[in-house]
């Protein structure tokens, strides 16, 4: 059975970014794409009149969206979905039949002026399956793409999953793996002195060690990946946005369904969201 990709649209810059980049992965995989959008009833009037002028229009986008999709040369299913609700609420439900949901949103921590906004940071939290959300293409300004996929090391069970879908993903489409470990010596205000260069030293073979036994049996899982190990003495989320701007990709790892979208996706996940230095993949616990 073939795989199934939901990709929200709302006729925003960002959500065309999205499509492309959910459309180019479908046709990889062969996967059949239905394109989703949610008309908020938040801001809805109790008008029966602009009730249905927002459900026309949405109308209206959505099959400009699909239209779009299928002169894109992509060749497989595209179908359309319009309906009125709360966007996180809906796409979850949304979530429950798909095996990859696609989201667009701003880089750089400007989500305002978007239909999905901050909102995907919260879907990527709660959905059923692993959640794509995808930057607007880098400008020249930016810097050029760096094939690779980005993945954070640091022994958890979220990140385990996460480099185990990294890897898959860089066999598959021949780039280095890059797995980054970050470190910082722990900072206790007045008592820095005590920090000599041996237990700095000896901290940083504690990451080398962490960082090995975190990428250990990928070599003989996969002969042919170039696997780049990165020891980042910065916070998690700094090491990781920086690793990853201009990649092809960066998985992050989720814990959970339901609750607060910082504690589900930890405060690592949730920051690199917010900043979003490339396409970001959220994997789903098993």
């Amino acid at each position: 059975m073939s795989e199934k990709f939901i990709i929200g649209v709302d006729g925003s810059e960002q959500s065309r970014a999205a499509l492309d980049w959910g459309l180019r992965r479908a046709g990889e995989r062969g996967a059949s794409v239905e394109l989703m959008y949610v008309t908020d009833d938040t801001f809805l009037s109790e008008s029966v009149a602009f009730v249905s002028e927002a459900q026309k229009a949405s109308d209206e986008m959505l099959a400009a969206e699909c239209a779009y999709a299928k002169r894109s040369g992509f060749a497989g299913s595209v179908t359309g979905t319009a309906v009125v609700g709360h966007p996180v609420t809906e796409l979850e439900q949304a979530s429950k039949r798909a095996d990859l949901l696609v989201l667009g949103a701003h880089s750089g921590s400007r989500f305002a002026g978007t239909f999905f906004g901050t909102r995907a940071v919260k879907v990527a939290a709660v959905a059923h399956c692993p959640v794509a959300v995808i930057p607007k293409p880098r400008t020249a300004e930016e810097g050029e793409r760096v094939p690779g996929i980005v993945v954070g090391v640091d022994g958890s069970e979220p990140s385990k999953r996460a480099i185990a879908v990294a890897a898959a993903e860089a066999s598959r489409a021949g780039v280095p793996l890059i797995a980054v470990y970050a470190w910082m010596p722990p900072l206790t205000p007045g008592l820095e002195y005590l920090w000599s260069e041996d237990l700095i030293a000896a901290q940083r073979s504690a990451a080398e060690e962490a960082i090995a036994i975190g990428t250990a049996g990928l070599a003989d899982r996969y002969p042919d990946l170039e696997v780049q190990r990165k020891l980042v003495q910065a916070p998690p989320v700094t090491a990781l946005v920086e690793a990853a701007a201009g990649a092809d990709l960066l998985v992050v790892g989720s814990r959970g369904h339901g609750g607060f979208s910082r504690l589900l996706l930890g405060s690592v996940s949730h920051g690199v969201l917010q900043e979003l230095p490339c396409p970001t993949l959220v994997t789903r616990a098993e």
